[in-house]
């Protein structure tokens, strides 16, 4: 089945990519204040709305867990853990204005963890706590260290369960607590922003269009959208499949660029959980419902002024839902490129890479957007 679809999505940017006809540089934004509130209230603010439902979640089954830890409440908080990390990547092209606000992305989804802090944190007599874990810095908390303290790929479960249990288990316990409390506040933090419009935010983009001291057109706000978008496609293209694949890019030692061709099952993200195909499905759910509930394929088909617009919305659709269409591997990715059957996952990098390609080539062009210096490109 792998095949079929990797050969139809070899022939999918051709098709695409083909027809697409020449697009001429943008006019302004008609109904910019319609298409930006429909952003926020359709799309940003749901997406935020459940992450912080599922970090609130999290934090209480991480209560319950050490309260009583047995098999079930260990299944139960690791299953929340993994709807907060999903519900964090669907957000991934959000990655701008409250969720970046003095790196506050970075104590929510650091990594690789920094096992010596972790390892501290365990042996210390300090007590654990929200506070405790935030001084210690971005390298021993959120969803990282807490895929790292509740998953280990060497150890079957009932091992890993035991870690938790008796009075050795207490503290990796409060661990895990004080870790899923401080996750909820920093989630919290942003969400609020958008949800409760704490910092003025939200009224600034979707107010853009009359200009404020956030946003002084609603170009601004439209460029910076899109290039968020396109530099999600880049992530989990490029990096989060594209490099465990050894399909990536990497400077060599005379700083040139050079195609990678050595696979690399740890440079998969979320690893040790196994849900690494999952987070760049969740990035591309994310992207859909930006661009879909968010209405901007639907500002397009409106505005098919140029008999472009509707073609590339379109076009754009029908890429983000193949993708989705893919299957999802029964094998886990790690165990597959570990043993080196990676061509298994290949579909997902050559379709990755179609959306990528398209938002470069038709949807930035045909909204105007100059798709400026990205920070996956380096320093």
């Amino acid at each position: 089945m792998f095949k079929t679809l990797f050969f139809c999505l070899l022939l999918l940017p051709l098709t695409l990519h083909a027809e697409t006809p020449a697009v001429a540089p943008a006019t302004p934004l008609p109904d910019a204040d319609k298409l930006l509130a429909q952003v926020v209230d359709n799309a940003i603010i749901p997406l935020y709305r459940e992450l912080e439902d599922t970090a609130n979640t999290l934090e209480q089954r991480s209560k319950a867990f050490c309260a009583e830890p047995n098999a079930d409440s260990f299944a139960a908080v690791r299953t929340a853990w993994g709807e907060t990390l999903l519900a964090w990547q669907r957000t991934d092209a959000l990655m701008f204005g409250p969720a970046i606000e003095e790196q506050i992305d970075f104590n929510i989804n650091f990594n690789p963890p920094k096992k010596m802090i972790i390892s501290r944190l365990l042996t210390d007599t300090l007590p654990l706590t929200p506070e405790t874990v935030d001084k210690a810095g971005v390298g021993g908390q959120g969803l990282g260290t807490l895929e790292f303290l509740l998953f280990d790929r060497e150890k079957p479960d009932t091992e890993q369960l035991a870690a938790f249990q008796g009075e050795a288990g207490k503290r990796r316990c409060a661990y895990v607590q004080a870790a899923s409390a401080l996750l909820h506040t920093h989630i919290s933090t942003i969400a609020d922003a958008w949800l409760k419009d704490t910092q003025g935010y939200a009224s600034a983009f979707r107010t853009a269009d009359k200009g404020n001291a956030t946003f002084t057109s609603s170009r601004q706000a439209v460029d910076l959208l899109v290039g968020k978008l396109f530099q999600s496609a880049e992530k989990f293209t490029k990096n989060r499949i594209g490099n465990p694949l050894g399909k990536g890019i990497d400077l060599n030692t005379e700083g040139k660029q050079e195609v990678l061709n050595t696979s690399n099952a740890y440079q998969l993200e979320a690893w040790r959980s196994g849900y690494s195909i999952k987070i760049i499905r969740a990035n591309v759910e994310g992207m859909q419902r930006i661009l879909q509930d968010g209405g901007i394929f639907q500002w397009l088909r409106d505005h098919n002024d140029r008999k472009v617009e509707k073609f590339v919305a379109d076009a754009m659709q029908q890429r983000l839902e193949s993708y989705l269409k893919l299957p999802v591997p029964t094998t886990d990715p790690f165990e597959l490129i570990k043993a080196g059957k990676g061509q298994a996952l290949d579909a997902y990098y050559y379709s990755g890479n179609d959306i990528l390609m398209g938002i470069k080539r038709q949807l930035a062009k045909t909204l105007g957007v100059q798709l400026g210096f990205n920070d996956n490109d380096g320093d």
